[in-house]
């Protein structure tokens, strides 16, 4: 049985309760933390990250009129979805040949970008891209089978012209109850925490202030 120096051993690192790094040293047999068994992984994927997040929301009801109503999606994610639009429109002359792995790639890279903004891309560019980036989605898509729109429960999605309900789907539902449960489990019935006021209330607060600091000036 293999015998660890512990003098020589990093400390565990993985994340605790208290958010804290744990500062527990492996254990003599195996050289790993009894609590954690090493260093905490974490989510890989892009979804895995979605997950994390909305797993450990208290305010479910502000967080759904973000991603419904005001449709807050991140500049960072309509920039991914761009760069994959543009480099997309280079490829759709390439021969079949040259054609898989370069689409393979993009859609790799900017997939859940993509599915957030092409009916955006859509009305500010035309029905041809909408076309484009769908068929490159589909090509990505039919050689995994893959069950694509999983991470709509997670993040909001540029709704799309027709067919679109303001409630969501019965999966985003199933989903906002699992977590209203859960808050209600750690903060008791009817917790809304500190609210987000929405972006109308901020433009009318921003207002106010600037209206009390003039009256204050000489």
């Amino acid at each position: 049985m293999a015998r660890f120096n512990l003098d020589n051993l990093p400390k565990c690192g993985a994340k605790t309760r208290s958010g804290k790094p744990c500062q527990r040293y492996g254990n003599i047999t195996n050289g790993r933390c009894k609590l954690h068994g090493g260093h905490s992984t974490g989510a890989k994927t892009k979804e895995g990250k979605m997950v994390l997040r909305t797993n450990a929301l208290l305010n479910v009801f502000a967080w759904h009129c973000d991603k419904t109503i005001y449709l807050q999606i991140k500049d960072s994610d309509l920039e991914g979805a761009l760069i994959a639009y543009l480099t997309l429109i280079e490829l759709k002359d390439l021969n079949s040949s040259e054609l898989k792995a370069q689409v393979f790639n993009v859609v790799s890279q900017y997939r859940i970008e993509l599915e957030m903004c092409k009916y955006l891309i859509a009305e500010r560019d035309g029905s041809a891209a909408l076309l484009l980036i769908q068929s490159a989605l589909d090509h990505y898509y039919k050689d995994d089978a893959y069950q694509h729109l999983l991470f709509h429960i997670h993040a909001p999605i540029y709704p799309s012209p027709f067919f679109q309900r303001l409630t969501g789907s019965n999966a985003e539902f199933d989903h906002q109850t699992k977590l209203m449960i859960n808050a209600d489990r750690k903060k008791g019935p009817f917790y809304t925490g500190s609210t987000r006021a929405t972006p109308g209330m901020r433009a009318f607060n921003k207002r106010i202030k600037a209206l009390k600091s003039d009256a204050k000036k000489p």
